[in-house]
Parts: structure tokens; sequence; C-alpha cells
């Protein structure tokens, strides 16, 4: 009898192997902008230091004009890397290069670069009427100096941009649409996550959801 009871245990754990290794892998998120990407630095003699502080000991000095590879920024902070050398140096001193990827693939993959290339920018100032992606743009500015960077031009104003490209359903989001609110608008980025010129405090940030406040369009730029 035991040896039946053993048998059945074995058979049904196996059973519930095959089954459950049949099943489909769930559907790649789309994650922030991954990699590094280009920046330069405008002031003269910044101090790439070992970590977030301006305590922290200065690994070298990085002259104006001067190149650097971006990873990411945090608060006042931009990860980079110059000569070899990674470290900190003050965000406010480090511009990121507007020169957009060529887009390519499918619909859906082009909007992913834009999501991606919109993210480079996060941390950087809101202003009010400013299109500039380094020295500040507000919600629409943002997401048209994004689009331009990719030949696209986009009308002005939030409420003008819910008639931009083509409407699509809220269900049927990707990353590059446009989700517009009343008197605001940004840029979806998967995984329920937006990317948005947001206030004078925040700036330019990521905000984990999309419909944090109601939806009155998404709207679909790239093209096929």
């Amino acid at each position: 009898m035991k040896s039946i009871l053993k048998k059945t245990a074995i058979c049904l754990l196996v059973f519930s192997m095959i089954i459950t290794s049949g099943l489909a892998a769930p559907k790649k998120e789309v994650h922030a902008a991954q990699g590094t990407y280009g920046g330069r630095i405008w002031k003269s003699w910044v101090k790439l230091r070992k970590s977030k502080s301006k305590k922290s000991k200065v690994i070298r000095k990085i002259s104006k004009g001067e190149p650097v590879q971006v990873h990411y920024t945090s608060g006042k902070w931009r990860k980079v890397t110059y000569k070899g050398k990674t470290g900190f140096v003050l965000k406010k001193y480090v511009y990121i290069n507007t020169n957009a990827p060529e887009l390519s693939g499918s619909q859906e993959e082009k909007g992913q670069t834009v999501a991606a290339f919109a993210q480079r920018f996060v941390g950087n100032p809101y202003v009010w009427g400013g299109t500039n992606l380094n020295s500040g743009a507000d919600c629409s500015g943002f997401v048209g100096g994004v689009y331009r960077s990719f030949g696209y031009k986009l009308p002005r104003t939030s409420s003008d941009l819910r008639k931009a490209g083509r409407k699509v359903s809220y269900k049927n989001k990707q990353p590059g649409d446009l989700i517009c609110y009343s008197g605001h608008v940004a840029m979806y980025i998967g995984n329920g996550k937006i990317v948005h010129a947001s206030t004078r405090k925040t700036g330019i940030k990521i905000s984990p959801r999309a419909n944090y406040r109601k939806v009155v369009a998404v709207r679909r730029i790239v093209r096929e």
C-alpha cells in the first residue's frame, strides 16, 4: 500500500512540473533607460567625486566641454564615467546629449526607444513655458522636446496635444504614447509608469501610475 501511495505521489509531482513548465512566460516588461548615454560638462573644473556628497573624495577634475558617459541621475547628482573613472558630478554641471538614436523596428519598439530616451532627462528642471530638455521645460515642452529630437513636430500646448498623432485606448497604450490629462501631459514608459515634467519642485520625474489622475486621451505619435 505504501509503495502504491509513493508511486502515486511521484506521478503527481512529475505531472505538476510538466504543467508548470508549459505555462507561457510573462510578457517582458519595459524597463527604464538602459546603459549609458552621452553628456558634456559645461562648467570649468567640475569635481568627479567617489560618492554623492560634496565631502566625498575627489577622484579627478573635469574641464569644461569634456564629454562624459552618464549612467543615471539621482537627486542632485549624475553618475558618470570619464576617461575610465566612474563617480558622481553635480547634475547641474552635466548637459545630456539631445541627439536621439535612430528609430527602427516595429511601432512598439520605436515607442520604447523614445520612452528610454525621454528618461535620460529625469532630474532636470521644470520651467513654465520652457522647451529645453536640459535647462528646463514644462509638461508639453518636455514631450515636444523629446519628439523633436526624433524629427517630429508636435503642438505646443497640452490641450492641442490631445489631437496629435492618432488616438488609442488607454488599455492599448504603449511606451512612447502621450497620456493627456486636463491641463497636463506625460509620456508612458511601460509597466504602468509615466515620465513627465511635473512641477517646479520635482522637475522631470517618473511617476508609478499613469492613471494617477483622470486620463482624457492617449495619443500615439510614432509611425509604422
